[in-house]
C-alpha cells in the first residue's frame, strides 16, 4: 500500500513540475511574457517584444525558418520587399509613427558574411531598420521609443 501512495506521490509531483503544458500554465506560473511570436503570412513571422506595462517595445519582421528562429545569420532567407512594406504597414501605420524625421542608409560590415547593411528610417514614435539581402531584406525591426522601451 505504501508504494502504490508513494507511487502516486512521486506521479503527482513529477506532473506539477512539468509547467509548460500550455501558455495558460506558462502565464500562471510566470506571469505575462515578454515576447510572442505570430504567424502573419505563410512563412513570414512577426515576433513582439514587450515592456513592463504590456505596450510593444519591439517588432521583428523575418521569414519563419523550420525551426522558428528569426533573425538568423547568415544566409537567412530574405522577404519580398513589397510584402515587407505591406507588413509594417498592416502592424504599426503610418498615423501611430508620428512625423517621419529622416531615412539613413547604413553601410555597416559584419564578417563574416558582411550581412549588416540596411536602411533605417526614424519616425517621431519609432523607427524602423531593414536589414539588406541580394534580393531583398533578412528582416525588419520596429523599436518604439517609449521610455519604458529604453534599454
Amino acid at each position: 500500500m505504501w508504494y502504490r501512495l508513494s507511487a502516486v506521490l512521486l506521479a503527482l509531483t513529477l506532473q506539477t513540475s512539468f509547467v509548460s503544458k500550455s501558455s495558460e500554465t506558462l502565464r500562471q506560473r510566470y506571469g505575462n511574457p515578454i515576447s510572442e511570436t505570430y504567424m502573419v503570412r505563410p512563412g513570414i513571422v512577426a515576433t513582439a517584444s514587450y515592456g513592463p506595462s504590456g505596450e510593444t517595445c519591439e517588432l521583428v519582421i523575418s521569414p519563419k525558418g523550420p525551426d522558428l528562429i528569426v533573425r538568423k545569420w547568415p544566409g537567412s532567407d530574405e522577404l519580398n520587399a513589397g510584402l515587407e512594406l505591406e507588413l509594417e504597414d498592416e502592424l504599426v501605420p503610418s498615423s501611430e509613427r508620428g512625423r517621419h524625421r529622416i531615412d539613413t542608409f547604413l553601410n555597416i560590415v559584419c564578417l563574416p558574411e558582411n550581412d549588416c547593411a540596411g536602411v533605417e528610417s526614424d519616425w517621431e514614435e519609432l523607427s524602423i531598420y531593414r536589414s539588406s539581402g541580394q534580393k531583398g531584406p533578412h528582416y525588419s525591426k520596429i523599436e518604439w521609443k517609449r521610455k519604458e522601451c529604453q534599454h
